[in-house]
């Protein structure tokens, strides 16, 4: 689920629904299906209010798949109060029509007012619902997103529509070079010394140890500093326990969201990859937090290639399947479970060890 762009915008027409969605996705979607939904209004034709999230999914690859899919995303905009939506269907024509009616019969069987349905390939949309050839040619109407106030209100508040899914997965991917051989060193080193720890004789404190690297991280970032890779492998160690991680989530509204997002995005593309799952389920929840759908789902899909078990991110993931509002997660006292959380890790201790992948 992604949220509106912040401020009032007034959507005048196809162009405009097809610009907002690349914004609020953050990328142009290619063989997709987009729902838009709205608060109710008085005028059925008004779209200046209650833009109030987007969803997209992949068209299924099989057509005995598109009835499941179709009631899921009606299912989901009734559970969060949809009463209008607007759809829009990305790929050519038999791809995209038998999406379009299942889940034009599906909006109809739940009662959600369906604003308008449109088809979008190569530049030129088609509607579904508007039987006028002077309005809607059978050839399709050519559009310019760049062209659409919508775009300059959105790069105007910082957002970005990159040209497909890839470029914003592309934003996680592995560093190389020097850095990755200096991170690769460091990790050998902190891993060394972190087995000789946990086979020393006597108590340590490696919850509060954990808890104080991730913020001292969190003050380098907020700062602009970037890390060193001594600083990104033992972050990458003190992570793999589950308490630490934990901990790390109770440091939001103490730093910026903002800030977190760097960080988290700075130690997955640095860290070696057996240890990207904690920081990966991190951002995935900053990104459900701050309405950034899309960006979550490719951090689970990161963090679940690592640890196809890893609890944080399947629960990421279903909460992102049932559309849960990110205002709901907004409202969640993270700073005030510090003490609960700290309680349990004194209570189960190996919790708060570190848990070294395979190989390490």
């Amino acid at each position: 689920m992604t949220t509106v762009l912040p401020r009032t915008i007034n959507l005048q027409g196809p162009a405009d629904y097809i610009a907002a969605a690349a914004y609020l996705l953050g990328f142009h979607p290619q063989r997709s299906i987009v729902a838009m939904a709205f608060e109710p209004t008085a005028d059925s034709h008004s779209t200046t209010r209650g833009l109030q999230f987007s969803v997209r999914y992949d068209l299924p690859d099989r057509s005995e798949d598109t009835p499941d899919l179709a009631r899921h995303i009606a299912g989901l905009l009734t559970r969060n109060g949809t009463e209008r939506a607007m759809l829009i269907g990305y790929g050519p024509g038999w791809h995209v029509t038998p999406v379009m009616d299942a889940l034009r019969g599906a909006l109809e069987a739940e009662g959600i007012q369906l604003m308008d349905a449109l088809r979008v390939e190569d530049g030129r949309y088609w509607s579904y619902t508007c039987p006028d050839p002077h309005c809607c040619s059978p050839d399709g109407v050519s559009y310019d997103v760049t062209n659409s106030p919508v775009a300059a209100a959105a790069v105007f508040a910082g957002y970005v529509a990159r040209p497909d899914r890839a470029t914003l997965e592309a934003m996680l991917t592995p560093t190389s070079g020097q850095d990755r051989e200096q991170v690769r060193a460091a990790t050998r080193d902190a891993c060394a010394q972190a087995r000789s720890l946990l086979t020393a004789a006597g108590d340590r404190d490696w919850y509060h140890e954990g808890l104080d690297r991730v913020a001292a991280a969190l003050d380098r970032t907020q700062a602009g500093e970037e890390l060193s890779a001594d600083e990104v492998a033992w972050l990458g160690v003190r992570l793999t326990a589950i308490f630490v991680r934990d901990a790390a989530m109770t440091l939001i509204g103490r730093y910026d969201d903002d800030t977190h997002i760097r960080l988290w995005t700075q130690l997955i593309r640095r860290l070696e990859p057996d240890f990207a799952a904690p920081p990966a389920a991190l951002l995935a929840f900053l990104a459900l937090r701050t309405g950034d759908g899309p960006m979550a789902r490719i951090a689970v899909e990161r963090a679940l290639s690592v640890d196809p078990r890893y609890s944080l991110a399947h629960l990421i993931r279903t909460a992102l399947d049932c559309g849960l509002p990110p205002e709901t997660v907004c409202r969640m006292d993270f700073a005030g479970m510090a003490d609960e959380i700290a309680e349990k890790a004194a209570q189960r201790p190996d919790g708060t060890r570190p848990v070294l992948p395979v190989g390490w």
